[in-house]
């Protein structure tokens, strides 16, 4: 069979492609005898003399010249396509005249190499920006899978799409590079390198460099502490507005309060006019705790309150908050935490109050015991659920605060913290039965009556446990408890000042646990006498309704 694949591109046009001032020219030339053509294809010219009618024959489809036949003078334009392999490719193109070959001309194609190219190898970026706006896009061509490689925290790649769907001609993607901010007063760089998934031998390395321009310079004085505040503000994209403006002095923010020399509890005479308390509030955010509290080094009390859709954030809270050494109280809540740092027990020196409710945590962080924070007195980890399940056989770990404490000892374990004077653990998905804790705590003494001055007779009588002696305020309603009520709590001598009716006792409604069980204590007293019987003196402190509502 005879192969002949020339491609017309148009029809002979006399006027246009040849020129008939041969005459005298006896014979056939060209001059061009090769062509040398790129991977990507492109057209070349080839001018052709004769006396005589010639027409041009290749047996390959990747090559279209025009026009394909002619006499006299004629510029051909030969088109090559773009190759789809890497190996080089060849052909020969034929000028016949009457069954006669008069030249062929050599045609080579460059195969595409193993090739990784950025539209950029240099990117530089600012120090800090809202979330919206921390990325750059890059364009890539390849013909090869490839990974990006960086040996750096503060950048991420999102997921690309490379379809190779024309061999080795390289196809394009873009490259979505997410950045942290830089908090350090110095700029810094990375190197994004793009390598080859299969191993292949790249014509040339792949690499982006990312330069990031330097962080503010926070001074450790007044306005160091402005600035920091400044700047944990428009981190955490706050939109409360009204409680700083940098035209007002920082006495005058509403969202802080200042150490005055008369304070009692001052630290040292550095710390006057210095942060004292910091209190922001309603964010979108999706970053960790700013670093730059740090640089708040006298604060008593951090709180930081409410982020948009928090229950589908991961917040960690930065380990440059244990550093602060004066820090009382520390209110970190509906921001999306899920983390403590490794570091956090070194606030044990100083924590007073640590309230990390509506919070995403998986479990009650085993950092927190009473052996690590011997000061601490109020501790809320209440509501910390993504989302509200009514039966918990369909628990998954993300879900929130879990413990069972048929198996678990975390519950036990703040059960067992004598100074807490404050506890919540409302709303999570805590199931089981409450413990007795007969075996683990001592019971009330004649000593414990003389101390506190109340009618405890009853409790060395019965030799009722000695748990959370001190608590004022105890949270753990809407959980998935079951069993029976044990008499530490129904006989707690501070039971009448915990709105236990509401605050203790009502579990999740019409609820499962995660076998199966309804959810809800067995025992729930229907009224207060038991309680009076027990305590006769406490009927005139506390007695206004008998009855349990």
């Amino acid at each position: 069979m005879r192969k002949l694949y020339i491609l017309i591109a148009a029809a002979i046009v006399m006027g246009s492609c040849q020129n008939d001032t041969t005459e005298g020219f006896k014979g056939f030339e060209s001059d061009k005898s090769e062509i040398k053509a790129k991977a990507a294809g492109g057209e070349h010219s080839i001018t052709i003399r004769s006396d005589r009618e010639w027409t041009a024959q290749a047996d390959v489809p990747w090559l279209m010249i025009s026009p394909a036949n002619g006499r006299g003078e004629v510029e051909c334009r030969v088109k090559v396509d773009s190759t789809l392999v890497n190996d080089p490719r060849t052909t020969t193109v034929r000028f016949m005249s009457d069954g006669e070959i008069l030249q062929q001309i050599a045609i080579t194609q460059d195969g595409f190499a193993h090739s990784i190219a950025a539209s950029t190898d240099f990117v530089s970026i600012e120090a800090s920006a809202v979330r919206a706006e921390r990325y750059v896009e890059v364009d890539v061509k390849a013909n090869v899978e490839f990974d990006v490689v960086s040996d750096v925290e503060w950048l991420s790649v999102g997921d690309y799409t490379l379809t190779l769907d024309r061999g080795a001609r390289p196809r394009s993607t873009r490259l979505h590079i997410d950045w942290k901010m830089n908090s350090d007063p110095k700029s810094r760089e990375a190197m994004l390198m793009l390598v080859p998934k299969n191993g292949e031998t790249l014509e040339k390395p792949a690499t982006i460099k990312v330069r990031q321009l330097a962080g503010p310079l926070i001074e450790d004085n007044r306005n160091g502490d402005s600035l920091a505040v400044v700047t944990i503000y428009n981190k955490m994209e706050c939109w409360s507005e009204g409680v700083l403006s940098t035209t007002e002095p920082m006495d005058r923010w509403e969202c802080l309060r200042l150490w005055k020399s008369s304070d009692k509890s001052l630290p040292c005479a550095e710390a006057i006019g210095r942060v004292r308390d910091l209190d922001l509030s309603y964010f979108n955010t999706e970053d960790d705790i700013p670093v730059e509290v740090k640089h708040l080094k006298y604060l008593e009390t951090l709180s930081l309150y409410g982020n948009v859709n928090a229950m589908l954030k991961d917040i960690n809270l930065c380990a440059e908050v244990a550093t602060l050494n004066y820090l009382k109280e520390l209110r970190v809540a509906a921001i999306g935490l899920v983390s403590l740092p490794d570091n956090f027990a070194e606030l044990g020196d100083t924590l007073e109050g640590l309230y990390l409710d509506s919070n995403n945590f998986a479990a009650i962080p085993e950092v927190l015991s009473p052996e690590n924070f011997p000061h601490l007195t109020a501790l809320d980890l209440s509501s910390n659920r993504r989302y509200s399940l009514s039966d918990i056989r369909d628990y998954s770990s993300r879900d929130g605060i879990y413990a069972n404490m048929d198996n678990d000892d975390a519950v036990s374990r703040l059960l067992l913290w004598e100074n807490l004077e404050e506890l919540g653990l409302s709303y999570n998905y805590i199931e089981g039965s409450l413990p007795d804790l007969k075996e683990r705590v001592r019971a009330y003494t004649a000593k414990d009556i003389a101390e506190r001055g109340d009618t405890l007779t009853w409790a060395v009588e019965h030799q009722l446990p000695r748990v959370l002696p001190n608590i004022r305020t105890l949270r753990l309603n809407l959980n998935f408890m079951t069993g029976e009520l044990p008499e530490w709590l129904l006989y707690h001598p501070n039971l009448m000042e915990w709105a236990a009716e509401v605050l203790v006792f009502p579990q999740q409604e019409k609820s499962y646990d995660s076998d199966g069980n309804i959810v809800g204590f067995s025992n729930v007293p229907t009224s207060r006498e038991y309680y009076f019987e027990a305590y006769p003196l406490y009927r005139s402190r506390y007695e206004f309704n008998d009855e349990m509502e």
